[in-house]
């Protein structure tokens, strides 16, 4: 697959995250499906339903989440993004229970396209401005 189409890829994730459409996490991801956390703030999902089994832990904190796109590029089968996910935090996250703030935190990712689907993943989540943000550093 072209550069071009494994942006198009990443991005169908990205909308089905906003859209809650879990199918479509499900669809995009690959059998062998592997999430790296590169600050090991939460947990390493892998197969087919990883990507929507994360985001639903990730909703249950955030019920508003949205993540909006601010770089992406691709070379081969590597898709570089650069995101920022917005939310009110409403349930517990990372030990912190639910404090009504509004909060912004970017991530920076890195996938590996296989068969036109996400085969692997790793992120690197601003934890520590996350933190700050919800008063607890």
């Amino acid at each position: 697959m072209s550069a071009e189409q494994n942006v198009a890829i990443v991005r169908r994730m990205v909308d089905a995250v906003n859209a809650r459409d879990f199918v479509a996490l499900r669809d995009g991801a690959h059998a062998e499906f592997k999430r790296h956390d590169l600050a090991g703030a939460l947990p390493e999902v892998s197969g087919a339903t990883g990507p929507a089994d994360l985001i639903q832990l990730l909703l249950r904190a955030v019920p508003d989440m949205r993540i909006d796109i601010k770089q992406i590029f691709a070379t081969e089968d590597r898709v570089a993004l650069h995101m920022a996910s917005t939310g009110t935090h409403q349930g517990e996250l990372f030990g912190v229970p639910g404090t009504g703030k509004r909060v912004e935190v970017n991530a920076v990712n890195l996938y590996r396209i296989k068969d036109g689907k996400i085969a692997e993943t790793w992120q690197l989540l601003d934890v520590w401005g996350l933190m700050r943000q919800l008063g607890k550093v």
